[in-house]
């Protein structure tokens, strides 16, 4: 019974010494045993707004996304907030009865000229495995991302939110379209929960050869709009989301 005893109690006793030694292990290291995070200098917060080279590297590149590919693009001409001021692009307008707060979704569809950001970047999309040339508007495929100041982002928020119920269907002039005359339709569309604010709503013009419905989603952090063109996944604009609030809080790269 004695022996039984003295058993039980060395027993306890090298278990207890040899886990003090591997705490003492884990101090001592430049590495942990499995929990603590490896030391990094903390980075100053980025201030807003945002410049043309800090979204450049806010950008996926390669294959960023499960499942997608990520090639970077200039921005055109007509779309660039760096455009020749002394020939400027010719600006959407609405025509007809459509509601004035139209104005907005047509902004940030397809030019910008009004709420003109600061800087901008954008990115084309594609499935990691497309056969074939054609593109399927309908499915993610583009992503862009605009700098403002954090007030004006929330304006141009406030605006398209503001805009989506009076604007199912619209009126504007859009040079570059063959007709004089473009009618485009909006609809519902369900937004991620991710950045700041979100919203999201579908586009169609009607009357041209590419008559397609596409799904916009568009996703404040900060002063930094992004622009999802296509039914995209929750988890990209998630995982998009985080990584421009870790930039601009200077917990990440």
């Amino acid at each position: 019974m004695a022996v039984s005893t003295i058993g039980g109690l060395m027993s306890r006793f090298l278990r207890t010494v040899v886990a003090a030694a591997t705490v003492t292990v884990c101090l001592a290291a430049t590495t942990s045993c499995g929990s603590a995070k490896s030391s990094r200098p903390p980075q100053p917060p980025h201030s807003e707004p945002l410049t043309e080279t800090d979204l450049k590297s806010l950008m996926p590149t390669g294959k960023t996304f499960q499942g997608y590919v990520a090639e970077p693009e200039e921005p055109s001409e007509t779309a660039s907030p760096n455009a020749d001021a002394d020939d400027p692009p010719t600006p959407s307008e609405l025509l007809y009865d459509s509601h004035p707060a139209c104005e907005a979704l047509l902004d940030i569809r397809v030019d910008h000229l009004r709420h003109r950001p600061v800087a901008e970047a954008r990115t084309r999309i594609e499935p990691q495995f497309r056969r074939g040339d054609a593109i399927d508007f309908t499915k993610f495929h583009s992503l862009k991302l605009f700098s403002y100041s954090v007030e004006e982002a929330k304006a141009v928020m406030t605006s398209v939110e503001e805009a989506l119920p009076k604007c199912h269907e619209f009126f504007a002039f859009k040079a570059s379209f063959s007709s004089p005359d473009s009618r485009f339709v909006t609809g519902k569309w369900s937004a991620p929960k991710a950045g700041d604010d979100a919203v999201a709503f579908t586009w169609k013009t009607m009357d041209i050869a590419m008559e397609q419905t596409i799904p916009m989603t568009v996703i404040r952090t900060g002063g930094v709009i992004a622009v999802y063109s296509g039914a995209v996944r929750d988890d990209i604009p998630q995982q998009q989301h985080q990584k421009i609030r870790d930039y601009l809080s200077g917990t990440g790269g």
